[in-house]
């Protein structure tokens, strides 16, 4: 959903893409102003090819924040940015992904803080987030396709209970190691289809297990454990 406004009263409620995948086989995503995050994303699309003069991640990222805070200044934006965005890319190798809060602030997300929301469905994702890492990441980071479930799950929640601002369809970007080589791509609709009934099925599997333990079958002493080799 992109929802224009007067001021801060929303006057509409419009579908545009808010994820896109960018040249260098860069991802982007967008929430807030979608003007002012035309502008990061035609920047960053512009300047794919200085990313590996870089030595480290975050120095691409503190470059593109540096640039936009720049251009912002020039036409006068100054303290009234209002976007906040996200921006993954292959780096030497591997794959770093960047979230800019707050005035266009980069922080590298990693393998102990690998998710994040950003937008106004951020008070509806953030709780449910925190279900799904601690049910289904106890090992730490997910698969990509693990990960594209869990935040099927996540927007389809958010799609669910705060119709006001997310509305569907969902969309997503993903970057992965292919034959040795990361690709970024768009999923396409049947692929987050198949997701989709997979959410299903694991809230059918709950029921099951609901109906199991209303019937008793939860209340059965557990087993002894087998003897340990001596």
């Amino acid at each position: 959903m992109i929802t224009p406004s007067m001021g801060n009263l929303n006057v509409g409620h419009h579908h545009g893409v808010k994820v896109n995948v960018l040249a260098g086989d860069q991802l982007f995503a967008f929430a807030g102003d979608q003007g002012q995050a035309a502008r990061v994303m035609l920047l960053a699309d512009s300047n794919a090819h200085v990313i590996p003069t870089f030595d480290h991640p975050m120095d691409y990222a503190v470059a593109i924040s540096e640039a936009v805070i720049q251009q912002f200044t020039r036409t006068g934006i100054n303290g009234s940015i209002n976007v906040n965005t996200m921006l993954g890319w292959r780096h030497n190798g591997t794959t770093a992904c960047c979230v800019f809060e707050g005035a266009m602030q980069p922080r590298l997300l990693d393998a102990d803080h690998f998710y994040v929301a950003l937008g106004s469905g951020k008070l509806s994702a953030d709780p449910f987030i925190r279900f799904v890492v601690d049910t289904f990441c106890t090992a730490g980071q997910p698969s990509v396709r693990e990960a594209v479930f869990l935040a099927t799950w996540v927007v389809q929640h958010v799609i669910d209970t705060n119709s006001g601002g997310v509305a569907p369809p969902i969309r997503m970007v993903t970057i992965q190691d292919v034959g040795g080589q990361f690709v970024a791509r768009q999923l396409p609709v049947e692929e987050i289809g198949e997701h989709q009934q997979a959410i299903e099925s694991a809230a059918e599997a709950l029921r099951t297990w609901r109906d199991n333990f209303q019937n008793g079958a939860g209340e059965e002493p557990a087993a002894e454990p087998p003897p340990v080799p001596q």
